[in-house]
């Protein structure tokens, strides 16, 4: 059945060789990235539309739930095949990962809760009523949240590094 997909998808009636189908997947792979983003992208748009207009649409609906389950479905793949490890082979090498997966988790914090902070006290409150919430309790709130996310992340990508020596 996969096969029938694919060569209805691409357009032809006979089997591929193996070139054939490796570079096919890998444009189908980087395409199905690309729409992921641009989804998530128009999803996002229509969050700040209906946000402007007080209203939540079907369209807005439908896409976070597409987008959810095509997340999850990688995702669990990837980690049920073990494709998303990180093998070492020396101490050095693994303290070196460590410390990268530090940087990264301190950086996907600050981006995360500065991104929500952004969102939740400027823009989304500014399309919804004209008005700007910026009080001390949202700057605390989303500052938690950005240094849980951050800590998450670390602790899931430490999970993932594995010691092959």
């Amino acid at each position: 059945m996969k096969n029938k997909m694919l060569n209805r998808l691409i357009g032809v009636t006979d089997d591929r060789d193996e070139y054939q189908l490796q570079e096919i997947y890998k444009e189908l792979a980087f395409s199905g990235a690309l729409m992921f983003y641009l989804s998530m992208a128009l999803m996002f748009i229509c969050l700040l539309v209906d946000t402007f207009k007080n209203t939540l649409s079907i369209g807005t609906t439908g896409l976070l739930i597409v987008n959810m389950i095509y997340a999850s479905k990688v995702f669990f793949r990837i980690h049920k095949k073990e494709l998303d490890s990180l093998e070492c082979t020396s101490e050095e090498e693994y303290r070196e990962k460590i410390k990268k997966l530090r940087k990264g988790g301190f950086q996907a914090g600050l981006y995360w809760g500065s991104l929500m902070f952004i969102l939740n006290a400027y823009i989304l409150p500014y399309l919804a009523s004209g008005l700007i919430e910026l009080t001390w309790s949202n700057f605390i709130i989303w500052l938690c949240g950005g240094i849980f996310f951050g800590v998450t992340m670390y602790f899931i990508g430490k999970s993932k590094v594995k010691k092959c020596y």
